[in-house]
């Protein structure tokens, strides 16, 4: 019996543009167009045979065999890329697919979001609060990704990354108070132990890759949040641990530092694991004075590094320059910016 044979279905995760995130089950051979359909989806096709590059996506992990296609529509440089054609793309295992558009123009509703309730609100370093949120079933989500959260009664949603585990019902997010922001009002007045929020499906296309390369993580203030996820996820996999990974971490002083035992505590199931600290004024022991950027102009990275960056516009912006120039392809660099 052939491992294919051995395996009824496989798990595929669809990344829209717009942020969305559908989970579907694959039999092994199936074409990827059916598997979704059967699913409720209609992934954008139109020649149905890999003739006119309607249906062109980006396989970032597992893989998928194409049947024959036309190679002036998806040109061998893009395939070894991950690029493919999903008409014509048969599942051989798990995988992720990112998709060009959004989930509305695949007819994917978004799904409703579940109720969570608060256990526990955490002052742990200026102006960052620990926020643990209980929910009712088991947040499945690809390390890195966010959700969007609703205080009950607030007409707005407020997106944050989990920096817990895949697979808990205790959710954890460390959220930056902002003065006059309306999240940052109902932490003050309203997060009590109990009080309830909504809380969407995971979302988002920043999450670890499932590749055996080094690796290189930059946050910038609560952007440490999906890497607590991501070396979480790592440490669970022999495999991925196997890889050298390093993590930079920049805040604006000492007295913003925060998790510095949760990472300790992860370095003892990653001894792989680099870390530094960057901090811009009341620099902290063992801290460079300045960002956490500066950090890697500092350091000698295998081209083969795959760098992500999670903080500021200007933090990430900055980041991936300093990437480039130190030899990484711009696209082996992935980026998470927030306000």
């Amino acid at each position: 019996m052939s491992p294919l044979s051995a395996v009824s279905t496989f798990p595929i995760t669809l990344l829209f543009a717009d942020g969305a995130t559908r989970a579907i089950e694959a039999g092994a051979g199936q074409k990827l167009t059916d598997a979704a359909e059967a699913a409720g989806l209609s992934l954008l096709t139109d020649c149905a045979n890999g003739q006119c590059g309607t249906c062109a996506a980006q396989c970032v992990s597992g893989s998928l065999a194409m049947d024959h296609y036309d190679r002036s529509v998806l040109p061998d440089e893009d395939r070894d890329d991950g690029a493919v054609l999903c008409c014509v793309s048969r599942v051989q295992g798990p995988c992720i697919v990112e998709l060009p558009y959004d989930a509305s123009d695949a007819s994917a509703d978004e799904p409703e979001p579940q109720m969570g309730r608060v256990h526990a609100v955490t002052q742990i370093a200026q102006d960052t609060v620990r926020l643990e949120v209980e929910v009712d079933d088991a947040l499945h989500f690809l390390p890195g990704q966010y959700v969007r959260v609703r205080p009950q009664g607030e007409a707005q949603w407020r997106s944050y990354s989990m920096a817990n585990a895949s697979g808990q019902t205790r959710l954890v997010f460390y959220v930056r108070r902002v003065a006059g922001g309306m999240f940052s009002r109902w932490l003050e007045t309203a997060a009590a132990p109990g009080a309830q929020m909504e809380v969407s499906a995971p979302r988002g296309s920043f999450f670890l890759r499932d590749e055996e390369r080094p690796r290189l993580f930059v946050a910038g203030g609560t952007g440490l949040a999906p890497f607590l996820a991501m070396l979480r996820r790592i440490g669970d996999d022999a495999t991925a641990a196997a890889a050298p990974t390093r993590l930079l971490v920049g805040v604006r002083s000492g007295a913003h530092l925060f998790a510095q035992e949760e990472i300790e505590a992860l370095r003892t199931r990653l001894p792989g694991l680099q870390v530094s600290y960057a901090s811009e004024e009341a620099v902290a022991d063992g801290c460079h004075q300045g960002f956490a950027t500066d950090l890697i102009d500092a350091v000698t990275l295998d081209p083969a590094t795959r760098v992500y960056l999670c903080g500021p516009p200007p933090m990430v912006d900055a980041g991936r320059d300093a990437a480039v120039r130190a030899g990484i392809r711009r696209s082996d660099v992935l980026c998470e910016r927030f306000a």
